[in-house]
C-alpha cells in the first residue's frame, strides 16, 4: 500500500504579527519581548516617520486607535509621540507602554541574540529616509537576519537601491497590480462583500507578478493576504516556481495553518506566535511517532516473511 510521507512539509518560519499581539499591545516592546520568548523566528513590525523624521513603530497613520493620544504621527514631534500611552487600551497591566522607536526594537532583538525582523515600511519612503532606517539595522548587527518589505513598489525600489544586500519582500493583497497607498483599505472593504471571487487568481498570474517583482525589485518573497491562498492555493507553487518565498498574513486559525503547511508556505504571519510554535512542534512529534511505528511495522513484516516470529507492536 502506498502511504503518504510520515514527515510533514518543511517547517515554516513563525512570524509574530506586530509582536505577540494576541497577548500584548501590538507594536510595543512588551509584545516583541513576549514573541521572542515564545520562539518567534521573525518579528513583524510597522515603521513610519514621526514629525521629527524619527522612525517609530506604529501601524496606523494616527495615534488614535492604539494610544491615549490622537493626531497624525507624521505631524507630531517625537516628544508627543513618545509621551503617548500605547498599552492601556489593551489592558491596565500594560499601562505605560510607549510607541517604540525602530532603534529600541532593533536593540531588543540584538540583545536577545536570536530571532530577526520583518520590517514593513508604511507608505512611500524617500531613499534618504530608507538609508537611515537600514543603518539602524546595520549598527545593531541584525541586518543579515532581517527582511524589509512594503506594499509600495517605490519604497521597495528605494530599499533595493540603498541596501541591495538586505533581503526584500513585496507585500500584496493578491496577485495582480499593486494597490496604491490610499487604495489598500478600500480594496479590503470591497473584498469583504465577495472575497472568494475577488481573490481567485487565474493560473499563471501569480508567477508573472512574482517574476516581475524579482526582475525589478530583487525581492526574495511576495507576501499575500491569506484569503488569496484560500481562494487559489496554486499561488504558493507559482511563487516557488518564480523563485520567491511566501509569507501569508495574518493567520491565527489552526485549520488554516494545516492547509498552508500542505501547500508548503515558507512562513506564517500570526498574532499568536507561541500557539503556532506549539502547533508546529506537536506536528513534528506526531510525525516522528508515526514514522517510528511505520518502521517497526516494516521490520516486523520483513521478519515474518523470513520465518522469524512476529513481534507484537505497541504504539509509541
Amino acid at each position: 500500500m502506498n502511504r503518504p510521507p510520515a514527515r510533514p512539509p518543511a517547517r515554516p518560519l513563525v512570524i509574530a504579527h506586530r509582536g505577540s499581539s494576541a497577548h500584548a499591545p501590538e507594536n510595543t516592546l512588551a509584545a516583541f519581548e513576549v514573541a521572542l520568548r515564545a520562539g518567534a523566528d521573525l518579528l513583524e513590525l510597522d515603521v513610519r516617520l514621526d514629525g521629527d523624521g524619527v522612525p517609530v513603530v506604529l501601524h496606523d497613520e494616527t495615534l488614535d486607535r492604539t494610544t491615549d493620544s490622537s493626531g497624525a504621527v507624521a505631524e507630531l514631534p517625537s516628544s508627543v509621540v513618545r509621551a503617548a500611552d500605547a498599552g492601556s487600551w489593551f489592558s491596565p497591566a500594560f499601562a505605560g507602554q510607549r510607541v517604540p522607536t525602530l532603534r529600541e526594537v532593533v536593540d531588543l532583538v540584538a540583545l536577545h541574540g536570536s530571532g530577526g525582523l520583518l520590517v514593513e515600511f508604511k507608505g512611500t519612503w524617500a531613499p534618504a529616509a530608507v538609508a537611515g532606517a537600514v543603518a539602524t539595522l546595520r549598527t545593531a548587527g541584525v541586518a543579515d537576519r532581517s527582511v524589509v518589505q512594503s506594499f509600495e513598489v517605490e519604497t521597495v525600489r528605494a530599499l533595493r537601491d540603498v541596501a541591495p544586500d538586505v533581503r526584500r519582500a513585496l507585500l500584496v493583497l493578491h496577485p495582480g497590480p499593486p494597490a496604491a497607498a490610499d487604495g489598500l483599505e478600500p480594496s479590503l472593504r470591497d473584498l469583504a462583500h465577495d472575497p472568494f471571487t475577488a481573490l481567485s487568481t487565474p493560473a499563471g498570474q501569480a508567477r508573472v507578478q512574482a517574476e516581475r517583482a524579482v526582475a525589478d525589485l530583487g525581492v526574495m518573497a511576495v507576501n499575500p493576504y491569506v484569503a488569496t491562498l484560500v481562494a487559489s492555493p496554486h499561488v504558493v507553487a507559482e511563487h516557488h516556481a518564480a523563485g520567491v518565498a511566501t509569507y501569508p498574513w495574518t493567520v491565527d486559525e489552526p485549520r488554516l495553518w494545516a492547509d498552508l503547511l500542505r501547500h508548503r508556505v515558507d512562513g506564517i504571519i500570526t498574532d499568536d506566535p507561541g500557539r503556532l510554535r506549539g502547533f508546529l512542534d506537536a506536528r513534528e512529534v506526531r510525525a516522528s511517532q508515526d514514522e517510528a511505528l511505520e518502521d517497526r511495522q516494516e521490520l516486523t513484516l520483513a521478519a515474518t516473511r523470513q520465518g522469524a516470529p512476529a513481534t507484537r507492536l505497541t504504539p509509541a
